[in-house]
């Protein structure tokens, strides 16, 4: 009996799991539940022209089709550090998972106030209780929603998906 559970969670993995490329980053509960934080440099951007290319990109469907625009707000009029805030849905390939994802904008400046590009905090988290590891599909619904803006960029990873060793 459990050689045939855990013969039917590897298929299910191998069925619903995540579809290459980029799923090399799968996270384990680092939430409390599977999730990927990633850090997004775009030299000479404003973040409200990332905001708006982002917010065209999930409204769009990403790359992939399965990314939805939740909502989003202009944050500079209260004086913060963000400048913009987003929300967004990923849908897996086989239309089995849903993912939250998160989204803030900073403008990086230099002392004379001239922008010097925009900073993206960009968040993924499993929407389904129990998502202890994710095949990658955090990292993926990230890296691939930013690859798919055709916007020349630089990556860190804050929390989870942690790169392979």
């Amino acid at each position: 009996m459990k050689k045939a559970i855990f013969l039917l969670s590897v298929t299910l993995v191998a069925v619903w799991g995540c579809q290459a490329p980029d799923c090399d980053r799968p996270d384990c509960g680092t939430c409390g539940n599977a999730c990927c934080s990633l850090s997004f440099h775009f030299d000479g951007m404003t973040s409200e022209a990332a905001y708006n290319k982002i917010m065209m990109g999930l409204k769009n469907g990403g790359a992939d089709g399965r990314y939805r625009y939740i909502g989003g707000d202009d944050l500079r009029p209260y004086n913060i550090s963000a400048s913009f805030i987003l929300q967004g849905v990923h849908t897996t390939l086989v239309h089995h998972y849903n993912d939250t994802l998160n989204f803030v904008l900073t403008d990086d400046m230099k002392p004379s106030i001239h922008p010097l590009g925009t900073t993206l905090r960009a968040f993924s988290i499993s929407q389904i209780a129990g998502a202890y590891c994710d095949d990658g599909q955090n990292y993926k619904n990230l890296v691939g929603f930013v690859k798919g803006l055709n916007m020349k960029y630089m990556e860190t990873t804050v929390a989870g998906c942690p790169k392979p060793t």
